[in-house]
């Protein structure tokens, strides 16, 4: 009769002692890949100052004392303009040397608070920004005006499949540059705080050496017209105003005067231009349809902007997009949207 044999009892040891090595060798690496990041040895202001796009930025920070600021604990988040961004700004607030050369209180003050508009008192990555369109308060206090508080300290996020837009007008270029106390996304404009509302946006351009709103202006004086006027005026609303320009009008009208126009026919087609529901950025606009307080809007895809049209007429241009008000946001057209 055959005996069984065995395995040597060292032989079965070893093979053990080298499966359990295996097994362990494996559980470390597998420990290793899903370990937390170390967080970064430099805060936001020592990874802008080692930066060279971000020269101009760390000259205006030390020049409105808030490096300190910005190198504590935080968390902060710092949508950073890079040099390109504020060379497109009018002098003293163009590059570094101009800022650093600056002396004025009131301009130091002025580049203070446009700064603080750029800083979220939280740590938001680009992953934390919802899809969608959703805004955040930052750091820049917000100015009163007669014991009511205006709103210009809010950014308004737009994020799609193109990315992070704020404003509307100002692209995320590098998202989540890491810091010890936050991140840096750098962005592609200067984020302008907004100080007048859209009423005296349409005043101001009305009244400007190249007057574009006159007619605008003078629809929104007509009687008729006073519900939305005061819309326009609110420091408490939230709207969407397309803004024909005098050669819209003039396009309408032909040589016939404003006055011309019925109430009715004025608040029908007035109303076409107010979206009352929040801000609609150019970043939120998609092909489709719009509400406005006269009903819809058909938006259309014109290259690398839109075209908006009521119910008749020709598709208006969008000729500049984006201006931020206190109460809303205004997009220029070249056509006075038909019910």
């Amino acid at each position: 009769m055959n005996t069984p044999t065995f395995p040597n009892v060292w032989t079965l040891f070893r093979t053990l002692l080298l499966g359990l090595f295996a097994a362990g060798s494996f559980s470390l690496a597998s420990c290793d890949d899903d370990a937390a990041p170390a967080t970064p040895a430099q805060n936001i202001v020592q990874v802008a100052q080692g930066n060279p796009a971000f020269s101009t930025l760390v000259a205006a920070v030390t020049k409105t004392d808030l490096a300190t600021t910005l190198s504590g604990t935080g968390p902060f988040t710092v949508f950073a303009p890079t040099n390109d961004a504020f060379a497109k700004l009018s002098a003293p607030f163009n590059n570094a040397a101009n800022i650093t050369a600056i002396t004025d209180a009131s301009q130091i003050a002025t580049l203070r608070g446009i700064l603080l508009y750029h800083v979220l008192g939280a740590n938001v990555k680009a992953a934390d920004i919802a899809n969608g369109s959703s805004s955040a308060t930052t750091a820049r206090p917000a100015s009163t005006v007669g014991g009511a508080t205006i709103n210009d300290n809010t950014l308004y996020l737009t994020k799609n499949a193109a990315g992070v837009s704020i404003n509307g007008g100002t692209r995320v270029v590098t998202a989540d540059v890491a810091a010890s106390n936050g991140t840096i996304h750098a962005i592609d404009n200067v984020l302008m705080p907004p100080s007048q509302t859209i009423a005296a946006i349409v005043v101001s351009r009305a009244s400007a050496a190249t007057p574009e709103f006159t007619l605008l202006l003078q629809a929104l004086q007509r009687p008729a017209a006073a519900p939305i006027l005061a819309a326009a005026g609110t420091q408490g609303a939230n709207v969407t105003v397309f803004a024909p320009t005098d050669a819209a009008f003039r396009a309408l009208l032909g040589t016939a005067p404003l006055s011309s126009v019925s109430d009715a026919d004025l608040t029908a087609i007035l109303s076409r231009h107010v979206i009352s529901t929040g801000r609609v950025f150019s970043s939120d606009l998609a092909a489709g349809t719009v509400t406005t307080l006269g009903g819809p809007v058909t938006v259309a895809a014109a290259g690398t902007s839109f075209t908006v049209r009521g119910g008749t007429g020709t598709a208006a241009n969008i000729a500049a997009a984006n201006v931020l008000a206190t109460n809303g946001v205004v997009h220029v057209i070249d056509q006075v949207l038909r019910p």
